[in-house]
């Protein structure tokens, strides 16, 4: 499941697997921009000394759809003004692994 978390103009993706509560993988720093294509997730990204950008995250067209739907939907009706994200508790220690269980 994608979630999306708003930090201002900025926004956290965070992914977490099905029937599971704490996120497997969380991208911070994302932003939706206007191109000439229309609007895209931009990912975090550091400007080089040389003036080139180094991207931090790297993803498929089809999963970069997938946020830019979920961000959509996560600003449907909700007031400009979001409040941030709640605080996060340390997740419980994980039960012992079962060999036969996919590891997600």
């Amino acid at each position: 499941m994608i979630g999306i978390e708003h930090h201002g103009d900025q926004f956290n993706v965070t992914l977490t697997s099905p029937g599971k509560t704490e996120p497997f993988v969380t991208i911070k720093g994302c932003r939706v921009v206007s191109g000439s294509n229309g609007p895209f997730v931009s990912w975090p990204s550091r400007k080089m000394d040389n003036g080139k950008y180094w991207n931090h995250v790297y993803a498929s067209n089809e999963f970069a759809a997938a946020v830019l739907s979920a961000y959509n939907r996560s600003v449907d009706g909700a007031p400009q003004a979001r409040p941030a994200a709640p605080v996060r508790r340390p997740p419980p220690p994980a039960p012992a692994a079962d060999p036969n269980e996919p590891p997600f």
